[in-house]
């Protein structure tokens, strides 16, 4: 039995443009669901019997042709699609996709771009390389692609072997947005006074201000960070801290920076220095690449679930075909935790096997590498050094990273060898370096310092080693920056060499040990030694912490110190504390807490502090704190209070205290100005990556993921950070717009580089909402599907059931233009009263004119 579709209301198919036989299309394929039902319980004749009642549209002149396509399961009309592309289920992108008809049937026509992303390894391009689209028959037989037109979604299934396998979450370089021209400044200023009484002490009054921003403009990037100071006893001034330059690589995964730098201190000391660096970008990777993870390999005996869980979490899940797979995109939950791989067969069969996995900040995947090159002279040093930086590093197999760098300057040059085991003991890493410096005088000093490190989680009884290290220098060893020396004022440099080579061996470890509901226990320690003659430093620190529940929470911790000196045991410190957190009004959007804490050290005595800290309003942009402490040894009682309001432009901010003969104020102001071709734009405190968005009309929209921010009267809004190399979506809430102005794009998406600001621009509709129900001059109702065009060609709409029309009017009076046929077409006038054009939706019924 043939099954017949009905549909609420009509469809005009006479003489109909492509795009009104879509929107048809799309109200009939609604059914499509349904009928699959009714298919499944017997009720229906087969796919190809399905057929539309042609009485149920309106018009005497249907498409025939076209009613018959859309007929046909999975029916789609030719033209070009935006759609979203999965791949195997895996989202891919948005791209065009162009249905032509192929082989007695319309199916989609794919770009070289496209099917250069999809990765099919068995890439036939040659036997259309005429063409400028390619049919997925003609690319690998084995491969299929499905439209859902309804859902803008086209799906391409082709077995895994055949595919060169991207990692989760890749993203095409072709869709980074290197941002748009503009110069920025991050601002963050504090006054500062303090007023004493019954002392010969004087008021002190203080003004800072850091400025941190830079210039965009192409690819390239200007960043500088400088500060300015004032006091009454001093003169104003400015000190640039940094400013560089710098371009991402996307071709070589690589950044690029000249200008006034500071080494990464990986595996060398730190330098602040004049140079350039190249230096490849974790960042650019996705995230399933970055940081450690081993590979997983295996053979499927059938389609089989490969499940894989770590510390009792299950973190991944895939189906492979039969044969030998690999499993190279885990996102581990945290640094250690061996994985349990669970292999399910279609037959029930179930094999389980575990992979170790320990990982150090070392840890790099098989097959990934990592390199840092810097080259210039050092600054802020006593002496200054033209030096040179390379650092390599490579995951060689599951178990095996290597590291290897090396530091070179006039007269010195060192380099380190090393790597990172990772076994079911845990993760070993360990490195040596050996230094060579010729010293002014003929001297040459020769040395080596070793280093080993263990990580280890052992999950059945909750205890982690984060990390266990040991270090050790014979006495000739020198770093570049024990060589040039730092500018101490107390240190001349032959004190600050000797103070460099008495360092001779260091231990630190961090343990934490979880007892469930009994709460947690932590402790660190570090022990360094020296030579001639100074005595040991110390120091440890051991503390207990548990959430009772309902937000309260208390902490406990204890802690030892010793400084060492020459020829006495050094200095002494005890100190304790305590502290218990409980919430205040849980129920309430205005959220508060009370916490109450306790200090002692055998040096300083005992401290009593009590605040309570809160939200002002419901959306927790106005947050203030109130505090007192008692300080027993200096018998010195505080009262302590601050503000603070996170305004669409500007945050600010007040703080005062009073104690004995003192009291003191601040105020402060943090946030951005913007200088682009659209004017001066201010907003909140600004990442390295952030994005301008542009919604001309839509004053007072917000952004959804910044609460904080909204368009202003001039059309823009900054989103204060973005991540880069990651889809970006941004989109606009028009609760706080003016009811004339529309926002006609719901959501953008974008991709920026590092340090790029990505423009976002929305279009909008302003003008008096109209509702029009429409007849032809024959009185009878405009077709649905209709195109509607302003006075100067423009799009504005389409007409729907009933001929009803939503548009927006900018003008008191006019007309829009409608055509639905070669021969029919036709005005609507319009004319708006002033207390019309004051109202959120006018309704009017209008007769088109010829």
């Amino acid at each position: 039995m043939a099954l017949m579709w009905k549909m609420k209301g009509t469809c005009d198919l006479q003489n109909s443009p492509v795009f009104t036989l879509a929107l048809c299309f799309a109200v009939m394929t609604s059914a499509l669901p349904y009928a699959a039902q009714a298919r499944e319980a017997g009720n229906t004749a087969p796919d190809s019997e399905y057929y539309f009642d042609a009485s149920l549209f309106k018009g005497s002149d249907i498409n025939q042709e076209a009613l018959a396509k859309l007929s046909q399961p999975d029916a789609v009309l030719l033209g070009d699609y935006r759609l979203d592309v999965y791949v195997n289920q895996q989202f891919l992108g948005k791209f065009s996709v162009i249905v032509k008809a192929y082989a007695g049937r319309d199916v989609p026509c794919l770009s070289k771009a496209l099917v250069q992303t999809i990765g099919f390894k068995n890439n036939r391009s040659d036997i259309t390389k005429n063409e400028s689209c390619l049919f997925v028959a003609d690319i690998e037989p084995q491969a299929r692609a499905r439209l859902s037109i309804s859902n803008f979604r086209m799906d391409i299934i082709v077995p895994q072997s055949l595919l060169n396998i991207k990692p989760r979450g890749w993203i095409n370089p072709d869709e980074y947005d290197t941002g748009t021209n503009i110069g920025f400044a991050n601002y963050l200023a504090n006054y500062y006074h303090v007023s004493y009484s019954g002392t010969n002490v004087r008021n002190q009054d203080s003004a800072w201000l850091s400025l941190n921003g830079g210039i965009n403009f192409g690819t390239w990037q200007y960043r500088q960070t400088g500060s300015a100071t004032w006091s009454q006893q001093q003169q104003a001034s400015w000190q640039t801290i940094r400013g560089h330059v710098q371009r991402p690589l996307p071709a070589i995964t690589s950044e690029f920076r000249a200008g006034q730098l500071i080494t990464n201190g990986d595996f060398f000391s730190g330098l602040s220095y004049t140079g350039i660096n190249l230096s490849s970008s974790q960042a650019m990777l996705p995230d399933t690449m970055q940081g450690y993870a081993p590979v997983i390999r295996g053979i499927a005996n059938t389609n089989a679930k490969i499940s894989v869980r770590q510390n009792g979490n299950e973190i991944y899940q895939i189906t492979v075909p039969p044969g030998a797979f690999k499993i190279s995109d885990l996102t581990p939950t945290s640094n250690s935790g061996d994985l349990q791989v669970e292999v399910t067969e279609t037959d029930g069969a179930v094999k389980k096997f575990i992979v170790p996995f320990s990982a150090m900040p070392e840890s790099i995947r098989p097959g990934v590498s990592r390199y840092n090159l810097a080259l210039g002279k050092t600054r802020d040093m006593n002496k200054k050094a033209q030096f040179g930086d390379f650092i390599y590093q490579r995951g060689l197999t599951n178990a095996f990273t290597a590291n290897s760098g090396v530091r070179f300057s006039e007269g010195y040059i060192s380099s380190v060898l090393g790597g990172v085991y990772a076994s079911q003991l845990g993760a070993i890493g360990s490195d040596i370096t050996y230094s060579h410096a010729s010293m002014l005088g003929g001297e040459t000093l020769l040395g080596w310092m070793s280093h080993i490190s263990w990580s280890k989680t052992f999950a059945t009884s909750g205890t982690t080693v984060s990390l266990a290290s040991y270090r050790y220098s014979t006495t000739g060893y020198r770093d570049l920056s024990g060589i040039l020396g730092l500018h101490y004022d107390s240190l001349s440099v032959a004190n600050w060499l000797q103070y460099a080579s008495e360092q001779r061996k260091r231990f630190d470890v961090t343990m934490s040990q979880n007892m469930d509901n009994l709460g947690n226990v932590f402790v660190t320690a570090a022990i360094q030694d020296y030579r001639n003659g100074r005595s040991r430093d110390t120091q440890y620190q051991v503390g207990y912490g548990k959430n009772v529940g309902r937000g309260i929470s208390l902490s406990l911790a204890v802690n030892r110190q010793q400084v060492g000196n020459f020829g006495t045991g050094g200095s002494r410190e005890t100190a304790i504390s305590a502290t218990l957190s409980l919430p205040l009004f849980p129920e309430s959007a205005r959220r508060a807490s009370l916490s109450t804490s306790y200090n002692h050290s055998n040096t300083g005595g005992s401290q009593y502090q009590t605040s309570v800290s809160g939200a002002l309003n419901e959306q927790s942009s106005a947050t203030y704190s109130v505090s007192a402490a008692h300080d027993q040894q200096q018998h010195q009682k505080t009262l302590n209070g601050s503000l603070q309001d996170r305004l669409p432009k500007v945050t600010v901010g007040i703080n005062g205290s009073t104690g004995k003969n003192y009291w003191q104020v601040s105020g402060n102001a943090q946030g951005v100005a913007a200088l682009h071709a659209g004017g001066l734009t201010l907003g909140p405190y600004l990442g390295e990556t952030f994005g301008l968005v542009e919604a001309k009309g839509a004053e007072g929209a917000e952004l959804f993921s910044s609460s904080q921010s909204r368009i202003d009267s001039s059309g823009y809004a900054l989103i204060p950070s973005m991540t880069p190399y990651r889809f970006n979506n941004v989109s606009l809430d028009p609760t706080g717009m003016k009811e004339d102005v529309e926002i006609l794009d719901s959501q953008k998406r974008v991709v920026p580089v590092a340090g790029a600001v990505s423009k976002v621009i929305f279009r909008t509709k302003t003008g008096t909402a109209m509702l029009m129900n429409v007849s032809t001059p024959q009185g009878k109702n405009l077709p649905m599907g209709t195109p509607v065009y302003d006075e100067n060609g423009g799009s504005v709409g389409i007409t729907g059931q009933g001929g009803q029309l939503y548009v927006r009017a900018e003008r008191e009076s006019g007309y829009f233009t409608v055509t639905w046929s070669d021969s029919s077409r036709c005005r609507i006038p319009y004319s708006l009263t002033d207390a019309q054009r004051k109202m959120p939706l006018v309704t009017m019924t209008v007769r088109c004119e010829i």
